[in-house]
């Protein structure tokens, strides 16, 4: 996988979008200080006697439990609340300190000895008295009811940081990372609003604010529903609700109060949030396609399972209770979320933000979740064995960071002395690439590749031997069979016979084997590695790809210089014959003069040789106008409409045409970058012999569009056509009429080139059409010119041309 580098924080990438910055570092900082709080609480918690059930802060019991314990088995759970234990009131304490109380009152009796508690239970309307066995919080259980959520929790700031990050201004990434902010708030005081209840408030508003922010992620995901397009207050007013709710459950917390709303609906409302996450996301996965439903696919086995279970817990948990298992699978679940975000992120680009994937950052993130699971393992080992739990996680956490660091130096190390084709990889080949890049010859290949590989790989001898019907094979060289089977299924040869090549690999490209590269023993007789395998072999690739571009380019320089001599022979024959013509066209004149003026001397000239020699001179103006033509000019383009150009030709023609109407039709706001005169000179050649080709009764016209990606100009007439290869029209001299020069074709082409566009010729619908082919570069399109006028066209025009 390649490594490629994501932009730094805060920084604005080549797309123009700013990545997160302070935000970033913001969120993180909160989500590691409350992680720190939270799990040096639970430490605290563990092995601490409790009265066969955990319990909120006003003594509720917690669905954050497990089956095994006594309180589950005699029938306890969420919303049971315990009003008294060993006689002493719970209810008549203030609502905040309960828990505590009773988490007093069972330490003191297992400090005396005590097995056994007895509480009394209020469950629906009646109370009822039983004794409840003391119970420890282990190892095992610990990491069940604390660490995965913890774990949960941190994924979840993971993935909400990557979104901020990567994406801070789009919708959908600020949407998520409000939900992972309100998740991951959850997530990191479950254990503790049931335990040590310092981060009660924490819980509560996490509580409060976790439905409004999966709803609208659900309408949000993967881009914004209707309802969420069509009424976009949609997100504050859920926000602002979650903050009224917050405040309604911290207020009366801290004031001592009752929050009656907090079990007996709250829990409903989030297990509906969850539901309706499912619903519509289900909906939308069922309506979309392309893109979106494979984004929708990628998340869809991750998240749906473990909100249907606990939207339907907790939708019913304030009126049937909730099951044992529910806290202890249900929760840690949740973490297969921010799993399938980050997977759909990486495959998807969940956060449409093109950032570039970085393989070391990744490995890092990777590395870190490995090395955390790595760190409970070893505790919870550690705790089993006797150790205690604060101390096993302290020794686990920096063994874990020691062992992290051990294996990233002992694998460089690796790399470098055993595997040193591993880090010489990259630099290899971006060098190669950049040698080949520049070299036309395949001995020159062959020897770039060589120098290459003895760069990295000392070797008794390296050699790149081309085949011998290689007619550039650099003398001396050992001929390369033809192999009779195809290359590209024959097996590399390794270890070749003694006296040879330890190792030979074919250098082949398509089905045709052009050379061979051998390697002798490596000093001291080393090991090949895979890794030296792997790079010889994109070495080679790379080697077989230089050779055929050589093999073509030498052929495409042989052919060039063909075709140089080819034109050198064409030009002086062109220059013969325009030779030919001007000593034929001016030896007239000229004998006429010598004649006029040998009669001067004898006679004055009279009125008639006066004209003749008139018309003579004019003659000769026009012959040295059309030579001038013939000449290269430099192109002066300026924008130019081409109804204008039509109408300047139409001027010019008027007197061929003999009263003829031609027919303009076209976008009259279309123009294009062109010399002027030139154009006029291309459209006045190409409708002129359309008028000579047509006759009296025929028509002709010009017809232009822009499809987008280019213009075309159709000059068109329904004459007879022409007979032959359209390519030969455009020859010099080349003429089908009795009088015709054969050039006005000849200068049409060369303008149409020197502007860089290209002119064809076809015969379509019983039509002649000249179509001239203007690229994107050279079209204007302005709409603010007049309609164009009616246009003079034949009946058969409307239906040709599709006006």
């Amino acid at each position: 996988m390649p490594q490629l580098r994501s932009p730094r924080p805060g920084r604005t990438t080549a797309d123009g979008t700013a990545r997160g910055g302070w935000p970033v570092y913001l969120v993180g900082g909160l989500g590691l200080a409350l992680a720190a709080v939270a799990v040096s609480t639970a430490i605290d918690w563990y092995g601490k006697p409790f009265a066969g059930v955990l319990v909120g802060p006003d003594a509720v019991v917690s669905d954050v439990t497990n089956p095994d314990w006594d309180g589950p088995r005699q029938g306890l759970h969420y919303p049971d609340q315990i009003v008294a234990i060993e006689g002493d009131r719970l209810d008549a304490l203030h609502y905040a300190e309960r828990g505590r109380h009773l988490s007093q009152i069972v330490w003191r009796a297992a400090s005396a000895g005590a097995s056994h508690v007895t509480v009394d239970v209020r469950q629906g309307q009646g109370d009822r008295r039983i004794r409840l066995a003391i119970e420890r919080l282990d190892g095992t259980t610990w990491w069940l009811v604390a660490g995965s959520l913890f774990f949960a929790g941190a994924l979840f700031v993971m993935a909400g940081l990557v979104a901020l990050w990567a994406s801070p201004r789009a919708r959908l990434a600020r949407s998520f990372t409000a939900l992972a902010s309100a998740a991951a708030l959850f997530l990191f005081t479950l254990f503790d609003y049931h335990t040590s209840y310092h981060l009660v408030p924490l819980f509560l508003i996490g509580f409060a604010m976790l439905p409004g922010a999966i709803c609208v992620l659900a309408l949000r995901l993967p881009d914004d529903a209707a309802w969420l397009r069509r009424f976009p207050w949609l997100e504050r007013a859920t926000t602002v609700a979650g903050i009224a709710v917050a405040s309604y459950f911290a207020v009366p917390f801290l004031l001592g109060r009752p929050m009656p709303l907090l079990h007996h609906l709250w829990p409903s409302v989030l297990g509906a949030s969850f539901l309706f996450f499912v619903l519509t996301f289900l909906a939308r996965y069922l309506l979309g396609h392309g893109h979106r439903r494979d984004i929708l696919r990628a998340l869809a086995l991750a998240m749906v399972p473990p909100l249907v279970a606990l939207g339907l817990v907790l939708a019913a948990e304030p009126l049937v209770g909730a099951s044992a298992q529910v806290g202890v699978l249900a929760y840690p679940a949740l973490s297969l979320i921010p799993i399938a975000v980050a997977f759909a992120f990486v495959r998807y680009d969940l956060w449409g933000s093109r950032v570039l994937l970085s393989r070391i950052i990744t490995r890092l993130v990777v590395g870190a979740l490995a090395c955390v699971l790595a760190i409970a393992a070893g505790a919870a080992l550690a705790t089993e064995m006797g150790v205690p739990f604060r101390s096993a996680v302290i020794a686990a956490s920096v063994s874990g960071v020691v062992a992290a660091v051990l294996v990233l130096l002992a694998l460089h190390a690796a790399e470098v002395y055993v595997f040193p084709s591993r880090a010489q990889y990259k630099p290899t080949i971006e060098q190669l690439s950049a040698e080949l890049i520049s070299i036309t010859s395949p001995d020159e290949v062959a020897r770039a590749i060589e120098r290459t590989v003895r760069r990295w790989l000392p070797c008794e001898h390296i050699r790149l031997l081309l085949n011998a019907g290689d007619p550039t094979a650099a003398p001396g060289g050992t001929a390369v069979p033809t192999p009779t089977s195809d290359p590209r299924t024959e097996e590399i040869p390794t270890h070749a016979a003694e006296g040879s090549s330890d190792l030979a690999l074919p250098v082949v490209f398509g089905a045709e084997r052009l050379g061979v590269l051998e390697l002798g023993a490596k000093p001291g007789g080393a090991l090949f590695t895979s890794e030296d395998l792997d790079l010889l072999g994109t070495v080679v690739n790379q080697g077989a790809l230089a050779l055929a571009h050589a093999h073509a380019y030498q052929e495409l320089e042989q052919r060039r210089k063909q075709q140089v001599a080819a034109w050198r022979g064409e030009r002086e024959a062109l220059v013969e014959t325009v030779a030919a013509e001007i000593s034929h066209e001016i030896r007239y004149p000229l004998n006429f003069f010598r004649n006029l003026f040998g009669r001067a001397e004898s006679r004055p000239l009279t009125s008639d040789d006066l004209d003749v020699g008139r018309e003579e001179v004019e003659r000769l103006e026009r012959l040295v106008g059309g030579l001038r033509r013939m000449t290269a000019h430099r192109i002066q383009r300026r924008i130019t409409a081409i109804r204008d150009l039509c109408g300047h030709a139409e001027m010019l023609l008027r007197d061929a045409s003999a009263g003829r109407p031609l027919a303009f039709a076209g976008d009259a706001g279309l123009a294009i970058r062109c010399d002027p005169d030139q154009a006029t000179q291309i459209l006045v050649n190409l409708l002129a012999n359309s008028l000579q080709a047509t006759g009296e009764a025929g028509h002709a016209g010009v017809a232009w569009a822009f499809d987008g990606k280019e213009a075309r100009i159709e000059v068109w007439d329904d004459g007879p056509g022409f007979v032959g290869d359209a390519a030969t029209l455009f020859a010099p001299w080349y003429t089908t009429k009795e009088h015709g020069t054969g050039l006005g074709l000849a200068i049409t082409h060369r303008l149409v080139r020197a502007h860089g566009w290209s002119i064809a010729a076809s015969r379509q619908a019983e039509r002649t059409l000249f179509t001239v082919t203007v690229p994107r570069s050279d079209v204007v399109q302005d709409e603010n010119r007049p309609p164009p006028p009616p246009a003079r066209e034949s009946p058969r025009f409307h239906e040709d041309f599709g006006r």
